[in-house]
């Protein structure tokens, strides 16, 4: 096969929403007008300080190409990011054995300022980029690949307050060359974006509850009522009416409280509370540390939790699930306290509660009756306003999917004009 391909003289067109977490990175692009497609990967990269030569040839690009975002070798010319070394994404960095560049979930740096955070954004557009054009030429590009982008990002809400335009600023002062180095001619793309929106992390994820009507709303009144609430007369669309509500949106390392009033983002009473569910991993993992049970990483550990255990290691299993259910139980006190501050400012106009996020499965069992039982301290044996647990199913991915809608209102309104 020929590594050759036309040459692109009219920029390829993205639209995409990016939930950089803590832990993953999430997000839907679209590309040319085409229904959006998913990214999913690690929110790590590691450092290549000693490149090989061994490169995949084009014959073979295509499984790569498929798994770029677990697979990509790249760097960045860019005033984006400080640090122009070559980087590994996602389990291609975790399994190279190098030092890995990750979000501290204890750090009080914003991501705003951080060079992962860009690393990220930008290689999300290139990679998609790269599957684009070998999915519709079957050839690695040989010539540079211009692509303009309107994006959609976040931040927790206290560094939303402080450092949006900061954030969109650097993504939109001049263009940045991504190189990806899999291949035996380097592949570069060339981003230019034209507008980024900030919104608040949490904020964005209630656009996309909204949005996913009736069936979602059911289901999360089901599993209230499984709770022992009975609602007696509330129904899904009258859920979808609220316009007074706050959000618990449970990440890897910040819980926020995005409150809305009338259908807005009110920023003076939403916050952030700097802890999340990769804060409980980190405390598991060093008290595993001492008893002689160690994992190299939180996510390590998360992905020891998430398989059924065998009869060789079930004892070993079981000692470990308690030590972590042993910092859930602290860390729903400290989230229920943070929610009862919030709703003695707005509990008053509180319609709904969503509760959501990657971490939301993980802490349920204990967090959601907690919760509930605020909801009744507050407005009585009947509970006052609904709080509704999402899905595991959907709560990842909410904040990409409200990202997503929100870039796509921004492009359709300039096509209008």
């Amino acid at each position: 096969m020929s590594n050759t391909t036309e040459n692109q003289t009219t920029p390829m067109q993205m639209i995409a929403g990016l939930d950089i977490g803590n832990g993953y990175v999430k997000g839907l692009i679209s590309v040319n007008g085409a229904a959006p497609t998913g990214v999913d990967y690690l929110s790590g990269v590691a450092i290549q300080t000693n490149s090989h030569d061994i490169k995949t040839k084009e014959e073979e690009a295509g499984g790569v190409i498929r798994e770029i975002f677990d697979m990509m070798e790249a760097s960045f010319d860019s005033s984006a990011v400080e640090n122009h070394a070559v980087r590994l994404f996602g389990r291609r960095g975790v399994s190279s054995g190098k030092s890995m560049e990750e979000f501290d979930v204890s750090s009080t740096i914003s991501k705003a300022s951080q060079d992962l955070s860009a690393i990220l954004v930008l290689g999300s557009l290139a990679g998609k980029a790269l599957q684009h054009v070998y999915e519709t030429t079957g050839h690695i590009p040989a010539e540079v690949v211009p692509v303009t982008a309107r994006i959609s990002l976040a931040l927790p809400i206290t560094e939303y307050k402080l450092y949006r335009k900061m954030y969109a600023d650097k993504f939109k002062s001049g263009t940045h060359m991504v190189s990806i180095h899999n291949f035996e001619t380097p592949v570069r793309i060339e981003l230019t974006i034209t507008d980024v929106q900030v919104v608040a992390e949490g904020a964005s994820a209630q656009f996309a509850i909204v949005a996913k009507g009736p069936a979602l709303m059911d289901a999360m009144l089901s599993d209230l009522r499984a709770h022992g609430e009975a609602l007696p007369g509330i129904m899904a669309q009258d859920i979808l009416a609220a316009t007074n509500t706050v959000g618990i949106d449970i990440g890897e390392g910040t819980v926020n409280f995005p409150v809305f009033q009338d259908g807005r983002f009110n920023p003076d009473a939403s916050m952030t509370f700097a802890k999340g569910y990769g804060t409980v991993l980190e405390q598991a993992r060093e008290r595993l540390q001492e008893k002689n049970m160690p994992f190299n990483s939180r996510k390590a550990l998360a992905d020891f939790l998430l398989k059924k255990p065998t009869a060789l290691n079930q004892a070993r299993y079981a000692k470990i699930a308690q030590i972590v259910r042993e910092e859930i139980q602290g860390f729903s006190i400290e989230v229920t306290q943070e929610f009862r501050k919030v709703i003695s400012r707005v509990g008053s106009y509180t319609e709904v509660v969503y509760v959501y996020g990657g971490g939301a499965s993980a802490v349920k069992e204990i967090l959601y009756p907690e919760l509930i039982d605020v909801a009744k301290n507050l407005g009585g044996d009947d509970v006052a306003y609904p709080i509704l647990y999402l899905d595991s199913r959907y709560s990842r991915y909410l904040n990409r999917e409200g990202l997503y809608l929100i870039a796509k209102q921004v492009a359709d309104a300039a096509a209008r004009k």
